[in-house]
């Protein structure tokens, strides 16, 4: 039975609940990756902040409302995409960070693992020990373990 600390990535790529989202933008650049846990000082993970989450902020629309005597109107700003990006930058990442953050353990199975990204249709999780990070698991991680087992069984 394979356990997930086998496969997993144990240099695990995170950011710290005081970083700025211009920060987490870095590493996803540098990184070439999707998201990254947010864990504070005691390295227990607080959050998870991902590409989608920083795609939703640029997206939104600010909506205001103005009332001309007893009648109220509705509309959206549009803020263009250079000052949101200046304003994002300086957020901090819990602003945009997801904070009921999905994370398996150490010593799950693999097929556990599996099982919880297909049903949370989430690309990644972190893997945490004694309530501390020690790596994150993606979709890609598993396929890839999956074509290492398909490659050795011909082999043989």
């Amino acid at each position: 039975m394979t356990k997930i600390n086998q496969i997993m990535e144990h240099d695990a790529y995170y950011c710290h609940k005081t970083a700025t989202v211009g920060d987490v933008l870095k590493i996803l650049a540098e990184k070439k990756v999707s998201g990254v846990p947010v864990v504070d000082e005691e390295m227990k993970v607080i959050g998870f902040i991902s590409d989608g989450d920083i795609m939703d902020f640029v997206s939104r629309k600010r909506t205001y409302m103005m009332d001309f005597h007893g009648m109220v109107t509705v509309g959206y700003g549009n803020d263009n995409f250079d000052s949101k990006l200046k304003d994002m930058l300086r957020l901090n990442v819990m602003e945009l960070a997801t904070t009921r953050v999905v994370s398996v353990e150490a010593d799950d199975d693999i097929v556990r693992v599996a099982d919880i990204l297909a049903r949370k249709r989430i690309k990644k999780v972190p893997v945490i020990e004694d309530d501390k990070l020690v790596g994150v698991v993606s979709r890609s991680t598993i396929v890839r373990y999956m074509m290492q087992q398909m490659m050795q069984s011909a082999a043989e």
